[in-house]
């Protein structure tokens, strides 16, 4: 990774915006791609010219649109069976979107080739190298989509990697592996790029797609595994569950130091990096009882965090557990994180499922089966701050609830305001804690 720059390329308006009911109208595309600008991504793709809005947004885009530092991209595909690039309508809808990058879509699986009528694996090829050719004499950078490439790779392998050098070799500039369908394990994309790249020595890029968090990982084990370009949508927005570019680029720096991203990319990760917080760890937590003479019992806990890698403990005791767990938090934390100090927990609410072990002011057995949720409120100065923790129990629940609440509260101090006012709840699953998750016993 040392000295490798990383692209983001966003495909908001294309993927994001294609679904009936988020179609954006041209002004509203506008505005998207001055945002996506001034985020930093490297490329930001508009959609596909012919289609009306899309060939008024290119024509827009030319005369009112001034980006610093993207580029933007006009996409299609390659030429028609038995076409010349020259002649085709949709190779000439491209060049005269007018922009100087154009993404070009090729059917890499073998499969799809030979059930598409009046094509064959021979022609699909050609249709890649002549369409290249001619975009890039026309001047234009060029970057091939490698479409289902996955599930190609897989079938047949010796016919993925030549399309890949074939759209090299006619001038791409960068053939990305996309996963069509999408929740392709992380593992498997990681070695599905690394050996493309030994296989052909072709500048690579990803796209991957799927749910919980299965696109973001697929992407960075691609970059892992020496992908230079990583496609996706703000956020993750769009029917298809593209990877989440802000998600990206804040692991690639925050895991990998990566000076990695590229021009405005960088400042794009260091800045969503930034926000994400210190990073909070739970090692190992237990929360038990403990007689407070007489009939009366107190809880007491212990934690085992780290802060940014380093181990922090201690224990001590409530009235409950979730009051013990805070106390103990408080105590590991504050001498390593002074604001936190004034971070002071007001209240809680807890849900457990029916037949679930924990109840509002006790840790249930952790493992037990079902979701536990805790909404727990904080007073931070004169402002308030509410999070929400789901878990195993309720223990764990208000762990992550506590612990959002605490990143929240360093990022701010990082950007200079460490007071919170009035935020909402804001959900701590897992993504909230660096791996591994709770673990504990009660």
């Amino acid at each position: 990774m040392a000295g490798q720059d990383i692209q983001l390329h966003d495909t908001t308006l294309r993927d994001g915006a294609r679904p009936a009911g988020r179609a954006l109208p041209v002004d509203d595309r506008l505005a998207v791609a001055r945002c996506l600008d001034g985020l930093g991504v490297g490329f930001i793709e508009g959609g596909r010219p012919g289609a009306a809005e899309d060939t008024e947004f290119f024509r827009r885009a030319a005369g009112e649109l001034r980006l610093a530092c993207a580029v933007l991209v006009a996409c299609g595909v390659v030429r028609a069976p038995g076409a010349s690039a020259a002649t085709d309508p949709r190779t000439r809808e491209l060049l005269a979107a007018g922009t100087p990058v154009v993404t070009l879509a090729a059917v890499s699986d073998s499969r799809r080739v030979e059930r598409a009528p009046g094509t064959n694996l021979a022609e699909n090829l050609a249709a890649v190298g002549g369409t290249v050719r001619h975009l890039v004499r026309a001047g234009r950078r060029v970057l091939l989509d490698a479409e289902h490439f996955f599930d190609g790779h897989r079938a047949n392998r010796e016919y993925a990697l030549e399309v890949v050098r074939t759209a090299a070799e006619a001038g791409a500039e960068t053939v990305v592996l996309c996963d069509g369908d999408g929740g392709r394990p992380a593992d498997e994309v990681g070695a599905v790029v690394s050996d493309t790249l030994y296989g052909t020595g072709v500048e690579l890029g990803v796209h991957c797609r799927g749910g919980a968090g299965r696109a973001v990982a697929g992407s960075v084990a691609a970059v892992a595994a020496g992908a230079r370009q990583v496609r996706g949508t703000v956020s993750g927005y769009g029917w298809r569950r593209d990877a989440d570019l802000l998600s990206v680029a804040a692991h690639l720096i925050v895991t990998r130091g990566a000076a990695a991203l590229s021009g405005g990319s960088a400042a794009l990760g260091a800045a969503v990096a930034e926000s994400a917080g210190r990073a909070v760890e739970v090692v190992s937590w237990q929360v038990g009882a403990e007689s407070a003479g007489g009939d009366r019992s107190r809880s007491s806990a212990s934690v085992l965090l780290r802060v940014d890698g380093v181990a922090t403990a201690a224990t001590a005791s409530g009235g409950g557990a979730v009051e013990a767990l805070d106390r103990a938090v408080h105590r590991a934390l504050d001498p390593v994180l002074p604001g936190v100090r004034r971070l002071r927990l007001t209240g809680h609410l807890a849900r457990v499922p029916a037949g679930h072990a924990g109840t509002a002011g006790t840790a249930g057995t952790a493992g037990t089966a079902g979701t536990a949720r805790v909404v727990a409120s904080f007073a931070d100065g004169d402002g308030r701050l509410d999070t929400v923790g789901v878990a195993a129990d309720t223990g764990a629940a208000f762990l992550r609830a506590l612990l959002e609440a605490v990143r929240r509260l360093t990022a701010r101090e990082r950007h200079g305001d460490g007071r919170t006012a009035d935020r909402g709840p804001s959900a701590a699953h897992g993504p909230t804690l660096t791996e591994p998750t709770l673990t504990g016993t009660d």
